[in-house]
């Protein structure tokens, strides 16, 4: 659980600042989305742009999901992502792609 101290932003600290501040303490990206939505007023297209270089962040929140739904096949993990990340399907179906690859390598 995400204490609020930790994703309120710093008295000083402006967007950039924060969300870079929350993916070094390794929140997750819709976490991360979130506090943006609640301490900025953002949209959610300006939030999604905001967090779309987050690394690891993104690297994070598709751990989780997968964890959370580990049988998916590709076609369902490809539509969980999109859904969840608000992201191109196109764009989704890499990132399943790879975190199944990455399975099948183990």
């Amino acid at each position: 659980m995400t204490h609020t101290n930790e994703t309120t932003p710093l008295a000083d600290e402006d967007q950039a600042g924060f969300v870079k501040r929350l993916e070094a303490a390794g929140q997750r990206e819709l976490t991360i989305r979130r506090a943006l939505r609640e301490h900025f007023d953002l949209s959610v297209d300006e939030v999604i742009a905001a967090c779309a270089g987050l690394s690891s962040a993104r690297h994070l929140e598709l751990q989780d999901l997968r964890a959370r739904f580990p049988d998916l096949n590709e076609n369902r993990l490809t539509w969980k992502i999109s859904q969840s990340l608000t992201i191109p399907k196109e764009d989704a179906r890499i990132w399943a792609q790879t975190i199944i690859a990455q399975e099948d390598d183990v």
